[in-house]
């Protein structure tokens, strides 16, 4: 393969549970792909990170089998959310064998060090690659930050995100390493605009806003996702809602608005089966969002395939999951009234919402969208 027009990407591909971290790698090595390009996913899997995954869903299952979930939360002082166990994780590497290239698995910095990957340039992002929060150990920064390549590789991120608006490392001789790595690539792009800033002031870089690589393809690529992989799906008119934090409140104001709307009400986090919780397929899951007539979300990306699909939403925030993706995304395009921030909020909103006038958000993302493939085609060339 001709090193030249090799490119490597970088982000959470890997991830067995959460829908928009696959999409967006599928959506990255498509742009690069269309243009020219070899994309080829590094296969970057932290072991301790898997082993720490395993140990709290094992741990989430034996208290929801005793019965003892809630009152754990209510001990801890937190809210009590309806969590349930969701299996059927194959088809997160069901979708990647099919829509992604990989290199082999590695498992720590060192493996990523004494590899020789022949590529033109290493892109990281999207997602919240660049949020010290997600990672166990220190070498995991520096992966992300690609400190491992050696120097004739171009270092690029393409909308990476630091997950909340401002830099949460403490310590100032990792902020220094940090630092030193983030000065060392070629260019640097990241998916909020508050990362613009923590880029500027805690980092002396400069970096460019961008669109999130699922909204740098638009809508026909994940049409062509759906098309082949599960053909004609009938649309069902039906209310959606995928939402990690989900309370007695939500359902009942969710079922409320169904009765009222005389539409029928479906949970796309998961679908049920001979009572067990299992994760639809990915093009399954896309396909609910297209034929839906209505999305309530508190996903960053659910809200992205929102905008592809034209659809009617309302964006649930969650301040401990980070707002500044949100509110960066919706307020460059003239959508905050879409964002909720409280039960009240949330109910108001669900019977005053006006249409979406999608012409207008198709303009400002189109911008956008130019603004965006352009500092990713010149960096690369």
């Amino acid at each position: 393969m001709d090193s030249t027009q090799k490119i490597g990407v970088l982000n959470f591909q890997y991830s067995d549970h959460n829908y928009g971290a696959v999409l967006q790698a599928a959506a990255i090595e498509q742009f690069l792909k269309s243009n020219g390009y070899n994309a080829e996913h590094i296969d970057y899997i932290s072991s301790p990170e898997i082993k720490g995954n395993r140990v709290i869903i094992q741990l989430k299952c034996i208290l929801k089998k005793l019965g003892l979930s809630n009152s754990v939360r209510k001990m801890l002082g937190k809210q009590v959310h309806l969590t349930p166990v969701v299996t059927n994780e194959k088809v997160f590497e069901e979708f990647r064998k099919n829509w992604l290239v990989r290199t082999k698995c590695f498992r720590n910095f060192e493996e990523l060090k004494k590899t020789d990957f022949n590529f033109k340039a290493v892109i990281v992002g999207s997602d919240q690659v660049w949020r010290p929060s997600q990672f166990t150990r220190f070498s995991d920064y520096k992966v992300y930050f690609l400190s491992f390549l050696p120097s004739q590789v171009k270092k690029i991120s393409y909308a990476a995100s630091f997950g909340i608006d401002k830099w949460e490392v403490s310590d100032a001789n990792v902020t220094n390493e940090i630092k030193k790595y983030i000065q060392d690539f070629n260019a640097v792009s990241v998916r909020e605009d508050s990362g613009v800033n923590i880029c500027a002031t805690i980092f002396n870089v400069d970096a460019e806003h961008v669109l999130d690589p699922t909204l740098l393809v638009g809508s026909d690529f994940f049409n062509s996702i759906i098309a082949k992989e599960i053909g004609a799906y009938a649309y069902y008119d039906a209310i959606v809602y995928y939402k990690l934090d989900i309370d007695q409140h939500f359902i009942d104001s969710v079922t409320i608005l169904g009765r009222k709307k005389c539409k029928p009400v479906k949970n796309i986090y998961y679908n049920q089966v001979d009572g067990r919780n299992e994760y639809y397929s990915v093009p399954e899951w896309l396909s609910n969002i297209k034929n839906a007539n209505f999305v309530i979300t508190d996903s960053f990306h659910c809200v992205c395939f929102c905008l592809l699909f034209q659809k009617e939403f309302l964006c649930c925030v969650n301040e401990s999951r980070g707002l500044s993706r949100l509110q960066s995304l919706l307020g460059m395009l003239e959508l905050t009234d879409r964002i909720c921030s409280s039960k009240d909020d949330f109910d108001n909103k669900l019977n005053s919402l006006k249409p979406i006038d999608y012409s207008k958000v198709g303009d400002i993302l189109n911008k956008h969208r130019d603004i965006s493939k352009a500092f990713l085609l010149s960096n690369l060339s």
